[in-house]
């Protein structure tokens, strides 16, 4: 029988399941919802290759070269997307070629999947921020063929996800274009079905649900009923509540050896949260948001040169890391990690109760305002007031990052 890595070290990355001939693999959910590989040993025929293609036993090789950073937005996808557009622009790109582009998508029934597509109007379905993990299923064994049938390809994932499948495919490809995310780390899905059946509960049935604005930048949870966006605040909101407190992720994130500068993929993507406020200023408007891009090879390099209609602007690394610490360190466990989950997943215990127990609900003067802007419809205003008072403070205070 192989011996695959623990539990608490496990990513779901399906790489053992993926390249397993004999199916002798299956990913199973556990009592959290999370989906772990099982074997099964009369079909097992202990070839070792679910082992060498772990990538949290057998290393993955990282890009040792400092990453170059840039400030970035798609003038087309800017105002569609959760931040600047960058997967967009690089998906573009890559469908202009006929290639194939995975990435995450939403289904119908709120299952977060990676699909593959290849026209320009399905890019819609990976577009938006979706905070919890994607089932993967068998998404490397059809990117291994179309690989080997020369075809071009774009996978977008979480840095665990583009490590396994760099792993399972064991070679470089040159028409593989692997692009990760700065990463908080991932709840499960068995967790967000429970919060949307407890919102389901609460509201009614409702066709759609999304994390992020997309008229503006940051975090803004809805709802759609009947055509109409409901936004939810508060106790209402309580999944990405718990999710900022790092208290639903799985157990592998708070380990996550994927926390670093130093990159597994061709280009990282992330929101360039605080820019202009540690170092140099940034003198355009970052209302509609901004994307950070860490170009990583020189492959990345050659792609990210060919974007068209973009911004960019180079900035320091430094700058990067104050606005995403998760560049340098994973999430840390919140100590009522496993109660928190344990209370979302009980269908007889509401979001009310389960921010009475555990008091998640962030209650700070900005998160309040931040609240109370929203409702009022005065969010950018709020924005723009907070952005400036960050500025005039910022000669004032000696930052210092240590990782």
């Amino acid at each position: 029988m192989p011996t695959l890595v623990s539990k608490e070290y496990c990513t779901g990355c399906t790489a053992c399941y993926n390249s397993c001939a004999r199916n002798a693999i299956q990913m199973q959910l556990d009592e959290e919802g999370f989906l772990f590989p099982i074997v099964d040993s009369s079909l097992c025929v202990e070839c070792g290759l679910c082992e060498s293609s772990c990538p949290e036993m057998s290393l993955t090789k990282k890009n040792d070269s400092p990453s170059e950073v840039y400030a970035f937005w798609s003038n087309k996808d800017r105002e569609v997307s959760s931040s600047g557009g960058a997967f967009s622009a690089f998906a573009r790109f890559v469908l202009q070629k006929g290639g194939v582009v995975f990435g995450a998508m939403l289904d119908e029934e709120f299952m977060c999947r990676h699909i593959g597509i290849r026209e320009e109007s399905e890019l819609a379905k990976l577009r938006g921020s979706k905070y919890f993990q994607s089932r993967l299923d068998v998404c490397y064994q059809e990117i291994k063929t179309l690989l080997k049938n020369g075809e071009y390809v774009l996978f977008s994932g979480t840095p665990c996800q583009v490590a396994g499948l760099k792993n399972f495919l064991r070679k470089e490809y040159d028409t593989l274009l692997l692009i990760d995310i700065v990463c908080h780390g991932v709840p499960s899905s068995s967790v967000f079905s429970s919060y949307s059946q407890k919102i389901a509960n609460r509201y009614g049935n409702f066709e759609n649900l999304t994390f992020r604005r997309l008229n503006g930048w940051g975090y803004k949870t809805s709802i759609t009923i009947d055509g109409v966006p409901k936004y939810l605040y508060a106790e209402d909101d309580l999944f990405m509540e718990a999710f900022m407190k790092s208290s639903l992720l799985r157990e592998s994130c708070y380990t996550c050896k994927y926390a670093t500068t130093t990159r597994v993929s061709d280009c990282t993507i992330a929101d360039f949260w605080g820019i202009g406020r540690h170092g140099k200023s940034f003198s355009h408007s970052t209302l509609k948001g901004v994307s950070l891009v860490l170009v990583n090879t020189k492959k990345g390099n050659d792609v990210f040169g060919q974007l068209q209609d973009v911004f960019v602007e180079k900035r320091t690394i430094e700058e990067a890391l104050f606005g995403n610490p998760h560049l340098f360190r994973p999430s840390v466990r919140h100590e009522k990690r496993t109660e928190i989950i344990k209370a979302f997943l009980d269908q007889r215990k509401s979001l009310h109760d389960i921010n009475q127990e555990f008091e998640i609900v962030n209650m700070s003067f900005k998160a309040r305002m931040k609240r109370l802007s929203d409702r009022l419809g005065l969010f950018s205003l709020f924005k723009t007031i907070y952005n400036f008072y960050k500025k005039v403070i910022k000669n004032e205070k000696t930052y210092s990052i240590h990782f």
